[in-house]
């Protein structure tokens, strides 16, 4: 709309791209993150500033703030979406910063840098400015793909077996959840669980129970969260289908360093990535069955395997050959 013969968004749009140098990183992560709605509606105002845009990304790309780096990332992916056209004659410098920033220390920044990548591999209008950065984004996937620390932490992967260890009495001992205001109205009156009584604190106890929940439910919810290591296998099954034994070319050396390795992360990393490649790569895989299969069928009775039971399973299992 126009008041007065000025449209207010276009007034906006300049006070946002103002307030991306402001000292304060909150107020710079609020205002690009503006500008990427924005971006991602091919507002009028946006695609007018566009030019303004993409250079208030490119001072914040190196930004003291890990989280005004994670929203510049995702500006550049959605650049990348809807108009990539201005994007692509900048790709040189572009990709070498989303390369370097999948490394970041920040985990919410290489991920963020990461779904970058997958967002170019989904596009197959896009396969031609992708094809020279392979060679560079296939091993940075494949590390990508590495049990984190987090990941480790809350698998509980990390510890040594334990199987001579006694269990502790805190180990073993039954533990109850749910059903708190159940439990107390039985305390207070037997006759309560007729519905003819309740009690006082009624509500209160129940506002309690909502958050009472079995652990073992959050852990199955946790299975589900998006984070580096399966946005770089879907990243990497993208590719795979997009440039088939090409891409396979490229991984071969990595992928064997990684399936035989010592070290039992990097080793079920690979197989992993194995399987995110199996759909586009198979015509290249097929001559190395012999050699993988018997691999495979071994490494069933890894250790690890028993450690970290159907928590390993993952959306990229590799499909029977």
């Amino acid at each position: 709309c126009e008041i007065n013969g000025q449209r207010p968004i276009n007034y906006l749009m300049e006070r946002f791209l103002a307030h991306t140098e402001h000292p304060n990183a909150r107020i710079r992560v609020y205002a690009l993150t503006c500008i990427k709605h924005y971006l991602y509606l091919k507002n009028q105002a946006a695609m007018v500033n566009i030019d303004n845009i993409m250079q208030a990304l490119f001072r914040r790309a190196s930004d003291a703030s890990s989280d005004v780096r994670c929203i510049v990332c995702q500006c550049l992916s959605t650049l990348l979406t809807m108009r990539p056209d201005k994007l692509l004659p900048e790709m040189s410098n572009v990709a070498e910063y989303m390369l370097y920033s999948a490394r970041d220390q920040d985990e919410t920044v290489a991920l963020e840098a990461s779904e970058f990548w997958l967002t170019f591999g989904e596009d197959p209008a896009l396969s031609d400015a992708l094809r020279p950065w392979l060679p560079k984004v296939a091993p940075l996937l494949l590390t990508g793909m590495v049990y984190s620390q987090s990941d480790l932490d809350w698998l509980g992967g990390a510890e040594e077996e334990d199987e001579a260890v006694p269990d502790k009495e805190s180990d073993i001992k039954p533990r109850f959840h749910g059903a708190k205001s159940h439990a107390q109205e039985h305390e207070e009156d037997p006759t309560a669980s007729n519905g003819n009584r309740k009690t006082e604190n009624e509500g209160e106890d129940d506002e309690e129970s909502e958050y009472d929940y079995d652990e073992d439910d959050d852990e199955e919810d946790m299975t589900g969260e998006w984070n580096l290591r399966k946005c770089s296998a879907a990243a990497l099954d993208v590719m795979s289908v997009t440039f088939g034994d090409e891409m396979l070319e490229i991984l071969l050396p990595y992928l064997k360093e990684k399936l035989f390795s010592d070290n039992w992360q990097e080793k079920e990393s690979g197989i992993l990535a194995l399987g995110a490649i199996a759909e586009g790569c198979m015509s290249g895989v097929r001559p190395h069955l012999p050699q993988l299969m018997p691999f495979l069928v071994t490494s069933l009775s890894d250790s690890k395997v028993c450690t970290l039971p159907h928590k390993l399973r993952t959306s990229f299992e590799p499909p029977p050959f």
